[in-house]
């Protein structure tokens, strides 16, 4: 079955450009009039060329949507751009032109939704839909912030989520309200409920007098309590055995089919030299399909190596961030050997984060714990990267069949939620071994799987240098080579204890001095690589002040709330 579903979407995807949302940030105020005054940044990856975004709104339970303006932003600065506006009834969608090809691009929209929170004798209530069953595509990270008037405190909330159930509910100490899910798949509602004292919205147009709190928590309790006993049916036990053998099946043979590497033109156990001129990022990505913080620092590494940066040790933390602190100054040499990810990184440490000339190493985590443009620069770095190993025809794309495979699972999972009863719908798990089993969205060439073995004897030339007989006393400057490679390697540590030599580095007034020994190296090592690392994690932190649970919960119930819509590109 699953086979058969596969090979019926392939038509679907005959056009090769795609997209996806990476990260959606929303942050709706509410005054004291009842109006909600929203603004939203959506991250856009466009594989292929594109003209702009879609967005779609529904004004349902509100007295309508009002002020609607959309920017492409870029570091501080906002571009307005052109919006063409319809409206059918409600629903209200806008095109956002924007042309795009192969980018990674943030756009702000903002917008004011009018008379928006229901009071009643008891309680105000804000219930909006920020996506529904029209949203036609998959959301990465959703995280809805809801500012209440000023003066509540968080003990006087209750909020409820209605969507995704492993979905996250926390407030603030000033009662803003976060609601946070890690994905939203394409046709899935994310709706937002929360009750708060009537007294903070006195100029509210939508006034009730009878009492509804204990009636809202009631069917509140009612969903979660559905949720929980649709989980425990168990008499469709033997057709689920079925599909999920079915899915198994396929899983396995795509899994064979598109995920065994070609046969590599080389074999043997150690290779002595460097396999290729690849950067250490691009060397990274090959070996492991995947770009980590201490490529980074490889590729940092790589151009004090290659004296395009000075690196110091400084005295102390330059914005009191990490036990030790350290610099990286251009030094003036011409950039015309630096491949576009290299002068990428340059441009976004020492011009962007630095002053122009030296960024110390303290100033890049502060920018990454800050959360500015920090997730979407590394996310564009790991995209130039990518592009590099494409270019050298190391690997591949498999973006067809990846999408088959998670098209498959879209309609299993979802025809199951929407369209059968409610004692099959759990039958939707069966379709979760899909993803599993899809092809990697990147395939090693043949060329590739050779330049990989290569690689990996390279790697066990290096962790085997102490025992390997006869061996040559390594070269300094080979040393200094090889060690940028180990980093992305995974052997940084053990070169560094096995070669003994001195690391030979660049300082501002000689560029032959050692300054680097192997003491040095042992020691701060560690420290240097847990910086980048903590730099990388710290961006993707959430940074919701101090919070708290909420009292409320997620349910897959609900609906009944205004708004709606969707995001798309054309």
């Amino acid at each position: 079955m699953s086979l058969l579903l596969l090979l019926s979407v392939a038509p679907a995807y005959a056009d090769d450009r795609s997209f996806e949302i990476s990260a959606t940030d929303i942050h709706a105020r509410i005054d004291s009039a009842g109006d909600m005054f929203v603004t939203e940044r959506d991250t856009y990856r466009f594989d292929g060329a594109f003209n702009g975004i879609l967005v779609d709104l529904n004004a349902a339970g509100s007295d309508g949507i009002e002020q609607f303006e959309a920017y492409e932003v870029s570091g501080e600065d906002k571009t307005p751009l052109e919006v063409e506006q319809t409206a059918d009834g409600d629903a209200l969608h806008y095109k956002v032109f924007s042309e795009s090809v192969d980018t990674t691009k943030e756009f702000e929209l903002t917008y004011t939704v009018k008379n928006v929170v229901q009071v009643y004798a008891d309680t105000a209530e804000l219930y909006w839909k920020f996506f529904d069953e029209t949203n036609a595509n998959p959301l990465g990270s959703v995280s809805i912030e809801i500012e209440l008037p000023a003066g509540i405190s968080k003990d006087e909330i209750t909020a409820f989520g209605h969507g995704p159930l492993d979905g996250n509910i926390q407030t603030t100490d000033d009662g803003t309200v976060l609601f946070r899910v890690e994905s939203l798949p394409a046709g899935r509602m994310f709706e937002t409920r929360v009750l708060f004292p009537p007294q903070y919205v006195p100029g509210s147009g939508k006034v009730s007098e009878e009492p509804q709190r204990d009636n809202i928590v009631e069917e509140e309790r009612n969903w979660k309590a559905n949720d929980e006993a649709e989980s425990s049916n168990d008499y469709t036990v033997p057709y689920a055995v079925l599909l999920l053998i079915a899915n198994l099946g396929a899983g396995f043979w795509i899994y064979k089919r598109y995920r065994r590497p070609p046969k590599s033109e080389w074999k043997g156990d150690y290779y002595r030299e460097l396999p290729s001129d690849a950067s250490p990022a691009v060397v990274s990505f090959l070996l492991d399909s995947g770009i980590e913080s201490r490529d980074l620092m490889a590729t940092m590494l790589d151009l004090v190596r290659r004296k395009h940066v000075v690196m110091q040790k400084l005295g102390s933390p330059k914005t009191g961030k990490g036990k030790r602190d350290y610099s990286f100054k251009r030094t003036g040499k011409s950039a015309d050997d630096l491949l576009p990810h290299e002068a990428m990184l340059l441009e976004w440490f020492i011009g962007e984060i630095g002053d122009g000339d030296k960024v110390a190493l303290s100033e890049i985590r502060l920018s990454a714990s800050l959360r500015t443009e920090f997730p979407q620069k590394w996310a564009a770095w790991q995209d130039k990267i990518k592009e590099a190993a494409l270019e050298r025809k190391l690997l591949k794309k498999n973006s067809g069949i990846y999408r088959y495979v998670l098209l498959a699972f879209f309609i299993q999972f979802f025809g199951f939620w929407f369209a059968a009863p409610s004692d099959w719908s759990w039958l939707l798990f069966c379709a979760i071994p899909l993803p599993f089993f899809k092809p990697r969205r990147y395939q090693r060439t043949r060329e590739g799987q050779t330049e990989y073995e290569k690689w990996k004897a390279f790697d066990r030339f290096l962790r085997a240098y102490s025992r390997i007989e006869n061996r040559d006393a390594m070269a300094v400057h080979l040393w200094d080579h090889y060690f940028v490679y180990a980093i992305p390697l995974g052997a940084a540590k053990k070169m560094i204890k096995d070669t003994k030599v001195v690391i030979r580095s660049v300082t501002d007034r000689d560029y032959s001095a050692p300054i680097l020994y192997q003491t040095w190296a042992v020691t701060e090592f560690d420290e240097l690589n847990k910086q980048f690392k903590d730099a990388v994690t710290e961006s993707h932190k959430s940074d919701s002040g101090s919070s708290s649970d909420s009292g409320g919960w997620f349910s897959s119930g609900g609906g009944g709330g205004g708004g709606g819509g969707g995001r798309g590109a054309f």
